[in-house]
């Protein structure tokens, strides 16, 4: 289990797996180590800052928590379809989304089908908060497939979200990693908002 400031809750959905698939953490635990080693200025010349100067780039990337994967997945990518093998091999750890869901003007994108990462944490949140699920944000180096973002009301709905996923990269095969970084998790406050100009 796993708690912030704000009362939010990850429980894994098997409770025997909690000592073994690696935890929630906030996404500044994830701060990618090419962004680490990035000095602040080229060569110490205050005219040439580089990314590590900008704020809002830094505050997209810490913002929120980090599901990791639970397990090493073995990906063979063809150009029109995929297929995703866990390292425990067990079925339902993996699952697919036909491309008759999707608009046909995706389909050159998503191929046959998108993917589905089957996630192991149930998360909670207080009253009036939702969360935002997305590609962990502003880690380039990762784009072999992309989460699809979603919305869900994390205080209302106590159950399962998995995390929908198109693979990007075709013809290759490759392995994700366990502890790798999986979909990035934003939590905020519902509310009304009014337009208006100044």
């Amino acid at each position: 289990m796993f708690n912030k400031t704000l009362p939010m809750t990850f429980v894994a959905t098997q409770k025997d797996m909690a000592d073994i698939w690696p935890h929630p953490k906030p996404a500044s635990h994830y701060v990618p180590e090419e962004y680490k080693k990035l000095e602040r200025f080229v060569d110490k010349d205050l005219h040439k800052a580089t990314l590590k100067t900008c704020i809002p780039f830094l505050e997209a990337m810490t913002a929120g928590y980090i599901i990791p994967f639970d397990q090493d997945y073995v990906v063979d990518s063809l150009e029109k379809d995929f297929s995703v093998m866990p390292a425990n091999r067990e079925p339902g750890e993996i699952d697919y989304h036909s491309n008759i869901q999707i608009p046909k003007e995706w389909e050159q994108l998503t191929g046959n089908n998108a993917g589905k990462f089957i996630n192991k944490w149930i998360i909670k949140t207080p009253p009036g908060y939702s969360c935002l699920f997305t590609h962990p944000m502003n880690r380039f180096k990762e784009r072999r497939y992309q989460i699809i973002a979603g919305i869900v009301d994390t205080d209302t709905y106590v159950s399962v979200i998995n995390f929908p996923f198109m693979m990007l990269e075709k013809n290759t095969q490759f392995m994700i990693k366990k502890g790798d970084p999986m979909v990035q998790v934003i939590p905020f406050k519902r509310q009304s908002w009014k337009k208006w100009s100044g």
